[in-house]
């Protein structure tokens, strides 16, 4: 591979990150509910994301990949390869999803919304978008972006 090959890929990897970001930039709490997407409840939030692997996109145009497990553990791989566990926590009374992380990756709470058959979370004290969970299957699938 010569050296305008690397500079290609270097450039290509930029634009589609800063696209990915601006693009997500965009998304807002009031937005989605001024087009009504549905907040989704605790047992919805529930039936929808335990037991299942996730495929998703963060706010900070990071991908990645977590399964989140009946006993309140979560794991996931982001597309770097960092791979972590930690917990999740459904609050049924607010509505709300908390993920708590081992170390390195953002932790944080939001509200659910069904958008287009995708779940996308909105900080529950900012109403910033934290990060939209976008494939779903069932059981334990292999952690490994």
């Amino acid at each position: 591979m010569n050296s305008k090959n690397i500079i290609a890929i270097i450039l290509l990897s930029f634009v589609s990150i800063f696209y990915s970001q601006t693009a997500n930039a965009q998304i807002s709490e009031k937005a989605v509910i001024e087009k009504k997407h549905h907040q989704l409840s605790g047992e919805e939030i529930k039936e929808k994301l335990i037991g299942k692997t996730i495929w998703g996109d963060y706010y900070n145009g990071r991908k990645y990949i977590s399964y989140c497990a009946a006993d309140g553990i979560m794991e996931g791989e982001n597309d770097f390869g960092a791979h972590h566990k930690g917990n999740w926590i459904i609050n049924y009374k607010k509505n709300t999803f908390t993920v708590i992380w081992d170390y390195g990756w953002d932790n944080w709470t939001g509200r659910a919304y069904d958008v287009n058959g995708e779940i996308v979370f909105f900080d529950s004290t900012t109403s910033k978008w934290v990060t939209t969970f976008k494939v779903f299957k069932d059981g334990k699938q292999k952690i490994e972006y």
